[in-house]
């Protein structure tokens, strides 16, 4: 299977594209990645056989998740396929990979991984080993998911805890800073002084001479 350059971009532009939308509750995803995807490898496959362009999307409706099979003549998403032109002369002709892809801001700092899986003959002519593929990806990708979400709640759990004492030790100071106020200073004891007794004077009387 194979498209000009300029041809694919020109039909994923013009969404001359058939597309298959599924969802799965997280938890079957994590449990039984292969089943949940099951379905969107089969439409891969009848596409491939019908020499059409086709992109399979996987919505996990309890997570902000989503894993794509799609077809591309580079290792870019489909969304991004008029940067093909910088990259590739669009005047040669090139053939049609299948990628997977997946979505979310807890897979990497970009928030996407995209990977290939085979080219568009060898995953319909020899499917056992494409699968095989597509499951050692979605379980790489599971994997770095729930260690991400462990991160995030080892993360969330220092916080409270760090807040928790914070508080503690708000409060804390607080309490004792109202008892060093209503505690009150002794009474500071007031003294009399005495005033010095007076000397007694004596007045030498003068007899006049007679």
């Amino acid at each position: 299977m194979e498209r000009q350059i300029q041809g694919f971009m020109d039909a994923v532009e013009n969404d001359e594209v058939h597309h298959f939308n599924a969802t799965a509750k997280q938890a079957d995803f994590y449990v039984d990645p292969d089943a949940v995807l099951a379905p969107l490898a089969a439409f891969m496959r009848e596409q491939i056989t019908a020499d059409q362009l086709a992109q399979a999307t996987l919505t996990l409706s309890d997570a902000e998740v989503s894993v794509r099979l799609e077809m591309s003549v580079i290792n870019l998403p489909m969304q991004d396929s008029k940067t093909i032109g910088k990259i590739m002369d669009v005047g040669q002709t090139a053939p049609i990979n299948i990628y997977a892809v997946i979505e979310t801001d807890a897979i990497n700092v970009s928030g996407l991984r995209i990977d290939a899986l085979a080219p568009a003959t060898t995953y319909l002519e020899q499917a056992a080993t494409a699968d095989q593929s597509l499951h050692d990806w979605v379980l790489l990708q599971i994997d770095k998911l729930k260690t991400a979400a462990e991160n995030a709640a080892q993360t969330d759990q220092l916080a409270a805890t760090a807040k928790k004492a914070a508080t503690k030790k708000a409060t804390t100071k607080k309490t004792a800073a109202k008892k060093t106020t209503a505690k009150k200073a002794p009474a500071k004891k007031r003294t009399t002084r005495k005033a010095p007794a007076k000397k007694a004077t004596t007045t030498k009387k003068t007899t006049p001479k007679k």
